[in-house]
């Protein structure tokens, strides 16, 4: 079924969860849900629809009769309500069914997942500035990169399932959302040993020219700088094997690349540098690193990482990143002064946030 408006924000079979505030409790960071929208959160998801509603009449002679009724409209308003919304102008598509003779199993049984082999793909032609020619087999796995780079790739199709059981009844519904997402690339699963730095270093190689002429008609995106190089994200004893292999294959001519190993390293590249770089070759370790992540953030400018990944850091990483676009914005158009400022306004800030928590905590409570 096509999904109309009223679909959409049902918060009365889909009420919004609270939003979570990261306070110091003594001196450990806990998570305190917004106490107002917690009981809103609750009332809601109390008096929200259930999906089957039974009822029982006695007529006159004592004979009962039960009447089921299904609500198709709150399970899928449900399903909708899990689907990723950011960045995905296309329409979702909802579906239900009802399983009258459901039979819980103990263990699912699911099918084996096998790898697709590409041994049917037909053969590319040679990468057009290559010195060592590819084989057959990698050939082929360049024709299947290529097809899944296409502007016409087949769709990734989201989905998300609520489910509702009548037991007594063997009754099983579902109402299924689905949306349509256009992602390009996929992942070259093949055997150690087979070539795919080589093969990837082809698709870089075939796709170059109609890159750099996307680049410079591109249109300016909020919150970052536009790149039309290629991110290589390796492990740290793969850095110098890829830019042999770079010049093995293309020689020291055809790409400028930028290769990172250290958070030193990191350091002294400039945004230029990475701007007129074919290839971006980064050491995998270089972003867990404490220096990388004190760099990111004091330019964020958006409060303290924590020093241990979890809940926490996750949050405050988001909060990071969002900041970050907000000074690469900054930079663009008012300067580097404009940023140095806006970080060492950040930095004051961090110094008052211990502060502020202890008083939201004592006003929540």
């Amino acid at each position: 079924m096509n999904v109309t408006d009223h679909h959409l924000d049902c918060r009365r079979c889909a009420p919004i969860a609270p939003k979570i505030r990261w306070l110091y409790v003594g001196s450990k960071i806990t998570p305190v849900e917004d106490p107002i929208q917690a009981g809103e959160y609750e009332r809601r998801l109390k008096t929200r629809p259930s999906p089957f509603v039974t009822q029982l009449k006695l007529d006159d002679n004592g004979v009962g009769m039960i009447q089921v009724g299904i609500n198709i409209p709150t399970l899928l308003h449900r399903a909708l309500s899990r689907l990723p919304t950011l960045d995905r102008p296309e329409k979702p598509r909802l579906s239900w069914r009802l399983d009258t003779n459901f039979t819980p199993t103990v263990n699912a049984q699911l099918p084996k997942f096998t790898i697709l082999s590409n041994k049917a793909n037909e053969e590319h032609p040679q990468p057009p500035n290559f010195r060592i020619p590819l084989r057959k087999e990698q050939l082929r796995s360049l024709e299947w990169m290529l097809a899944q780079e296409a502007d016409d790739v087949s769709p990734f199709i989201e989905e998300e399932i609520s489910e509702t059981l009548l037991t007594s009844l063997g009754w099983r519904a579902e109402g299924r959302a689905q949306r349509p997402v256009q992602v390009k690339g996929g992942v070259l699963a093949d055997q150690v040993g087979y070539g795919k730095t080589a093969i990837t270093l082809g698709l870089i190689d075939c796709t170059h020219n109609r890159i750099r002429e996307e680049f410079s008609t591109k249109a300016r995106v909020p919150g970052k700088i536009a790149v039309k190089g290629s991110l290589v994200i390796v492990p740290p004893h793969l850095t110098r094997q890829w830019n042999s292999e770079v010049q093995k294959f293309t020689g020291k001519s055809r790409f400028k690349v930028v290769v990172i190993t250290t958070v030193s390293n990191l350091n002294s590249v400039t945004i230029q540098d990475i701007q007129e770089a074919d290839l971006v070759i980064i050491a995998s370790n270089i972003f867990k690193s404490n220096v990388y992540l004190d760099n990111l953030e004091l330019l964020a400018a958006a409060g303290e990482l924590p020093a241990k990944e979890g809940r926490h850091f996750n949050a405050q990483l988001d909060k990071s990143l969002e900041s970050l676009g907000a000074q690469v914005d900054c930079l663009q158009d008012e300067g580097a002064e404009a940023v140095l400022a806006a970080m060492k306004a950040g930095r004051e800030k961090g110094r008052l946030i211990h502060l502020r928590s202890k008083l939201e905590l004592i006003s929540i409570f």
